[in-house]
């Protein structure tokens, strides 16, 4: 075997290997040499006469290639070597001096309430005077008067004026740009074609309206919250420019209707509830009017639920609706076991770009034994939460933060068994510390004012412990204990937690944390105290992570695994 791989080795040795030298100029500058320059695409096997050919007008696609960069004196020497298997060629470059921009006219021709949407176009410090002539500068902008003439309506923006002069031995040039908007035209008539919904809640996805001055940007809105609404699989909104006229532009919406009813069935493991398995389904239209409908059955080893939802958009389908909720639940820990009827409804409203309000009222049934004893309750809750989130990704954030406040209570003149009232902080947030490396924090606290602690039922008791807790521990297996040891729950939380993460390879990420705190009654913390180590694996679902934690304190000290999937705000 080893004449014929020993025959190949020498073959391979000998062929030629073409090549075009490219000295004196910087990478970006050789590359697009290299572009221009025809004779880099020949082969070794070319023709001599070709290779001739090529080579003579090596010199003046070089200064073709220099030009766009403001290079129009460059000295060029060029060698060429041929043998009978290939060929060399060698370039050496001295660029010279750029040429600089001496008299530069830069002007926009608009009406005076006009002139303010192109203004930061026209101040573009590239194109001064004194600055080195780049070719892609000036058509850069040209481009950029173009597209936002297009994207505000200006139908017959013109160049009045577009030239630049070369003196190449004053190393000078001379640019002048004129650029002339025309009228600026208004939305004309908005034709919608589709038969999926009534046509005033499709209307009310859209924030232009005819008479109004067009802008391009109210599209793509508008095509981004009817692609998010998810009652649509095809969305067309297209201006119609051959069919403006007299200052207005018609705009054409095409919408298709996604598949109204959908299942989902997943299975998923965390170390807080261990394997589970889900089932859900929805109707994206129960009828014209936008109305929703979703049921979802979760089993696990330590929770089961069934819940429903009925849902409906109200004045703003993209940012306010109205739930009516209702759900049954049964929960078994190590710290307790309950089973919760609950029926509720539901007002949320996107008060700001990144804010959510939710104003809630539910009706609780709780039976539940914590701590030996039996009980049950009945709570009617009224609530406020607000959430505001901001992210640069959803599933694995390079930068973000989340911040949630709660705020939620009882009391006896209201139906309830008990009175309380309880407010809930919670923050996250994700910072990159460099391309490869990512720092998370994340903060919980938890306040209760009651009447009666024991007349409280575990739902709105607060536990410490496990993946989303304090990591070392078992689930909700922090907090107040009865005389017998029993974790019964406090009135109050607080738990933080710092995690800084590597990247290892491709999607694996290593990490290292520590975290602490505890359920508690009164002022009396006694925080409990962990860190590990961790390995997480960026899924196309989000982040699945595998941690080991070592608790620092407390009675128990044995490493636990900790499994979880899910974003990370």
């Amino acid at each position: 075997m080893r004449t014929p791989l020993l025959f190949l080795a020498l073959l391979l040795a000998s062929l030629g290997h073409a090549e075009l030298i490219v000295e004196g100029v910087d990478a970006e500058l050789q590359r697009n040499v290299r572009s221009y320059v025809a004779l880099a695409g020949e082969p070794c096997d070319a023709e001599s006469w070709l290779v001739r050919r090529r080579f003579r007008a090596v010199v003046a696609e070089v200064e073709t290639a220099l030009q766009p960069y403001g290079y129009y004196d460059p000295i060029i020497e060029t060698a060429l070597e041929q043998t009978a298997d290939c060929w060399k060629a060698t370039v050496r470059i001295d660029a010279g001096k750029p040429i600089t921009l001496r008299n530069v006219a830069i002007a926009v021709e608009a009406a005076p309430e006009d002139r303010d949407n192109f203004a930061d176009l026209i101040a573009a410090p590239d194109l001064s005077a004194g600055s080195r002539l780049l070719h892609s500068d000036y058509e850069s902008l040209k481009e950029s008067l173009q597209i936002r003439a297009a994207e505000r309506g200006y139908v017959e923006a013109v160049f009045l004026e577009n030239s630049i002069d070369v003196w190449p031995e004053e190393h000078a040039a001379d640019l002048a740009l004129n650029f002339a908007s025309g009228p600026r035209y208004e939305f004309g008539e908005i034709a919608l074609t589709q038969s999926i919904l009534d046509e005033t809640l499709v209307r009310a996805f859209l924030d232009f309206e005819p008479g109004m001055p067009y802008d391009n940007r109210l599209l793509t809105r508008a095509y981004n919250d009817l692609s998010r609404s998810g009652y649509f699989k095809r969305i067309e909104l297209m201006p119609e420019f051959e069919r403006a006229a007299n200052r207005q532009l018609p705009v054409s919406i095409v919408l298709e209707p996604a598949d109204r009813i959908e299942y989902t069935i997943g299975l998923g493991i965390s170390t807080d509830t261990g394997p589970r398995a889900r089932a859900g389904f929805q109707n994206r239209r129960v009828n014209d009017r936008g109305h929703r409908l979703q049921t979802d059955l979760s089993v696990s080893t330590v929770l089961q639920g069934l819940s429903a939802e009925y849902r409906k958009p109200l004045t703003d389908p993209r940012t306010e609706w109205l739930s009516y909720t209702s759900g049954l639940s049964s929960e078994n820990t190590d710290s307790s076991k309950s089973d919760t009827g609950r029926i509720g409804v539901r007002r949320s409203k996107q008060i700001k770009p990144e804010w959510m309000r939710t104003l809630s009222l539910d009706l609780n049934y709780d039976r539940y034994d914590i701590g030996g004893a039996e009980s049950s309750s009945r709570l009617v809750l009224p609530g406020i939460v607000y959430d505001h989130k901001r992210a640069d990704l959803d599933l694995f954030p390079t930068r973000g933060r989340r911040l949630t406040l709660e705020l939620r209570g009882a009391a006896n003149a209201l139906g309830s068994d008990t009175s309380f009232m309880q407010t809930i902080v919670g923050a996250r947030i994700v910072r990159s510390l460099s391309a490869d490396s990512r720092l998370l924090a994340r903060a919980t606290v938890g306040v209760t004012a009651q009447s009666e602690f024991s007349e409280l039922p575990p739902s709105v008791r607060f536990f410490a412990g496990g993946d989303e807790s304090v990591r070392g521990f078992g689930y909700e297996t922090l907090g107040p204990t009865d005389e017998l040891g029993n974790v019964i729950g406090g009135s109050n939380l607080l738990v933080a937690s710092i995690e800084y993460e590597h990247k290892l390879r491709n999607n694996f990420y290593g990490a290292i944390f520590v975290d602490a705190g505890n359920a508690f009654d009164d002022l009396n913390v006694d925080a409990a105290i962990s860190a590990g180590l961790g390995v997480i694996w960026r899924s196309p679902v989000g982040p699945l992570r595998f941690y080991l934690a070592h608790p620092l304190n407390k009675s128990d000290r044995n490493v636990r695994l900790h499994i979880r999937l899910g974003a990370d705000l």
